[in-house]
């Protein structure tokens, strides 16, 4: 028979009974239309009611009248929204006895509807009190907000539990300064639309230690988008060292953890919310999937710890995430703030410290790569890359639409007019058939596919140019030897590399002369006496690599324009200046390159440009690979 709660001072009750289901004595059976509910109606805690006492039912009490239910059906423990508002929340504060556990299957804390917060701030808890406790199996809690536990301000014990819901409305729980917003240590939990890491009352900092850990036990695990409500199901979790942790360290083998669709490292209007770590996972855990979240302001984007005691983090599938303003790795396999070389895959480590791709071409029409051979038909993801010049670190920030494809079985990969720009900078990973995924490849430029050296224009005085006929010339007595201009020129001159001598072409005597041709794609020194165009030219597909000697080198840069040290990034920190000559009349000069740190008047350039004469310093031998054209 159906019990009614029944005060004078809660006539609201009888006319919102039909909306809320059902308003039932702790352990009578569940209506028709819907599962019985225990209302919560005062925010004290200290006052221990009888449920369902309408003027004194605590959570408390509602708890322990779940608890002593033995009807086996479902329950949930809802909120009077006289008492708890959802416009202004009321606070229960937990002060020396933690809440008991939810021990009993099917019970759902639900706040949804109303305004709850449950709060430790300031108390005399132990550190070992957290704010509830799942321990049933298939128990739920949504739509509170719960901080200052010692301990986590929502834990996971029992199976199949369900932490939050749709993010869009209000089913999701904001936890903030808990020593971690969601701990899970029971199978088949779905951790959702959580808030993680926020003040009670606005997006300011509550910071917590790890947003979600789930340790041993937590097997299957899905902690984002359940795959029922697509994105609005994602956690967003900021101000943490850790946002989401898979892993302490010990315990029994934990498997099958699913991390897709959430936000770290963001507020949820999309402000910065710096994080230390993404995703961390530990030992004793394998075969995570991390896919589709976005890890934004933090240190490491995702962190494989290396082994410890002979046992490996493997296993891990890393696949369409977006990264951003990421300091140090977007993914670190061993955790050592530096990207593995290839070549130590098959020795253990995280991943087995699978080797990472490289992309040996890329202009639009055609992106190709390679792979470990014995990663033949792996995987291959390409990213457009956060590129930094000159610098090792770039990561990949968002997926290429369509950019998956396999390896095939001699380790070589290709993409077919890839969604990309010309300019734009790509990298890519690789994930092998035991499900491991690399670290981020190098990054490489998207070229045009040619680099087009055409007429070059000398005009009065020295000119340092590259000589671009098709075929070598050899040096008479007049040079140009026909067309208009024809002798204008009257010296030539050209550096042997590293050694600071000339040799040198005079007009009409043989007298000092040591030149006697002028090769294709060689740098050399013209003094026009008039303007005089050479009419040469020729294209190329692949660029032209330059040896370089100690001392100073005359260079033609053939290949993609790009940033001195991308550009020279084949030889970086083996040259010691870089130089350009200009010769516009009574102002000729010398340009110096320098990069952003340098002052404005001291920066002649920063990109080197296709087909164009400089002259470097070298301090060690090298050779310079331009960028691909």
């Amino acid at each position: 028979m159906r019990h009614h709660v029944v005060s004078l001072s809660l006539i609201w009750f009888s006319l919102t009974a039909l909306t809320l289901g059902t308003a039932l004595l702790a352990g009578a059976p569940a209506a028709a239309d819907g599962p019985a509910t225990i209302l919560v109606t005062t925010s004290a805690d200290n006052t221990i009611g009888t449920c369902p006492d309408a003027s004194a039912c605590t959570l408390r009490a509602a708890i322990d009248a779940a608890n002593g239910d033995t009807s086996g059906d479902p329950l949930i423990i809802a909120f009077n929204p006289d008492i708890f508002p959802a416009a202004d929340p009321a606070t229960i504060t937990i002060a020396t006895e933690p809440l008991p556990a939810i021990e009993r299957d099917d019970v759902t804390i639900d706040a949804s509807s109303a305004g709850v917060r449950l709060s430790a701030f300031g108390q005399s808890l132990d550190g070992t009190a957290n704010g509830i406790v799942l321990a049933g199996t298939r128990d739920a809690v949504r739509g509170l907000t719960i901080d200052g536990f010692p301990a986590s301000c929502i834990l996971v014990e029992g199976a199949n539990a369900t932490v939050g819901g749709d993010a869009s409305g209000r089913q999701g729980n904001r936890l903030g300064a808990c020593a971690s917003g969601v701990g899970v240590t029971g199978p088949l939990a779905i951790v959702s639309g959580n808030t993680i890491g926020f003040s009670a009352a606005d997006n300011t900092a509550a910071s917590v230690q790890t947003g979600i850990l789930v340790t041993s036990g937590g097997d299957d695990t899905t902690i984002g988008d359940p795959g029922s409500c697509g994105a609005t199901c994602g956690n967003i979790v900021g101000n943490t060292p850790v946002a989401l942790r898979v892993g302490t360290g010990a315990g029994a083998e934990l498997t099958g953890v699913m991390i897709t669709r959430n936000i770290m490292g963001h507020d949820p209007s999309g402000a910065a919310a710096p994080i230390e770590i993404g995703v961390n996972l530990q030992q004793p855990s394998s075969d995570t999937t991390v896919q589709s979240n976005g890890i934004f302001e933090a240190n490491t984007g995702i962190l494989v710890q290396p082994d410890v005691g002979g046992v490996s983090v493997a296993a891990n599938r890393f696949q369409q995430n977006t990264f951003g303003a990421i300091a140090g790795l977007a993914i670190d396999l061993n955790g050592d703030g530096v990207t593995n070389p290839n070549g130590s895959a098959g020795h253990g480590g995280a991943n087995g410290l699978l080797d990472h791709p490289v992309i040996t071409r890329a202009i639009q029409s055609l992106i190709t790569g390679t792979v470990n051979p014995d990663c033949g038909s792996c995987s291959v993801q390409l990213y457009v890359a956060q590129h930094t010049p000159g610098s090792p670190r770039d990561y990949g920030t968002t997926p290429v639409p369509g950019g998956t494809t396999q390896a095939d079985s001699t380790g070589h990969f290709s993409f077919p007019s890839a969604a990309v720009s010309q300019g734009e900078w790509l990298t890519a990973l690789v994930t092998d058939g035991a499900g491991n995924t690399s670290e981020f490849g190098p990054s490489t430029r998207v070229g045009s596919g040619v680099a087009q050296c055409g007429n070059v224009t000398l005009t009065p005085g020295w000119n340092h140019v590259g000589f671009f006929g098709a075929n070598a010339v050899t040096l008479d007595s007049v040079f140009p030897e026909s067309g208009p201009g024809s002798g204008t020129v009257s010296a030539i001159y050209h550096l042997d590399d590293g050694v600071g001598s000339f040799s040198a072409w005079f007009a009409g005597t043989t007298t000092g002369r040591t030149l006697s041709s002028l090769e294709p794609g060689e740098a050399y020194w013209f003094f026009a006496n008039s303007p005089v165009t050479l009419n040469t030219g020729f294209s190329l597909s692949v660029p032209v690599p330059h040896t370089l000697k100690p001392g100073w080198n005359d260079i033609v840069y053939i290949g993609a324009e790009g940033d001195v040290r991308d550009a020279l990034a084949t030889v970086a920190g083996d040259y010691d200046g870089v130089f350009r000559w200009t010769n516009d009349g009574p102002g000729a000069h010398w340009d110096t390159y320098g990069d952003a740190s340098t002052p404005s008047w001291a920066r002649g350039f920063t990109n080197l440009q296709t087909c164009t004469a400089y002259d470097i310093y070298a301090t060690a031998d090298g050779t310079i690979v331009p960028l691909q054209p």
